[in-house]
């Protein structure tokens, strides 16, 4: 929800376009890292579900942290946090989409790539509404309780028994 305003999010924190730059540079090689070392350890297959979990937590308390944020600094920090969250959820995601298909053809993997890409697109469409009429602050905390609702239900479902179309 922030992807579309995080330059102007950046520049309100006493930061320029570099920094923003530099902000996303953070949070891109923090994710490769970390979703390298957590999808190729010998315990991530055993807990996948757990690794969702937590990374949608971490994810919902950086969500929240970017309120306290109040210089570039502290930005980078919170960036290199979200990576690591996103380094739980992806690879826990992809592992749960691959059990859930029956054959690795392009056209599942199309429909997972394509609906990403539309969540994608109304996120950053929602975002910006409510950063123009109401605040970053509210868009973090929202951010903050989808994130939390998704490790709720990621707690709840029994993602081997979910269909796929």
């Amino acid at each position: 929800m922030l992807v579309p305003m995080y330059a102007v999010f950046t520049e309100s924190v006493g930061g320029s376009i570099l920094d923003a730059g530099i902000a996303f540079a953070c949070f891109s090689m923090a994710t490769g890292v970390f979703v390298s070392l957590v999808g190729t350890r010998p315990c991530f297959q055993n807990h996948v579900k757990t690794f969702l979990v937590l990374g949608f937590l971490g994810s919902a308390a950086c969500d929240l942290s970017y309120i306290f944020v109040q210089n570039r600094w502290q930005l980078f920090g919170a960036q290199v946090i979200a990576g690591l969250a996103t380094g739980l959820v992806e690879p826990a995601w992809d592992s749960l989409f691959t059990d859930a298909i029956e054959d690795s053809s392009a056209r599942h993997w199309s429909i997972w790539s394509g609906g990403t890409h539309l969540v994608a697109g109304v996120a950053a469409l929602l975002g910006g509404v409510i950063v123009a009429y109401f605040s970053f602050k509210v868009l973090f905390v929202s951010m903050g309780i989808i994130d939390m609702f998704a490790a709720f239900l990621a707690v709840r479902e029994n993602p081997a028994k979910a269909p796929l179309a």
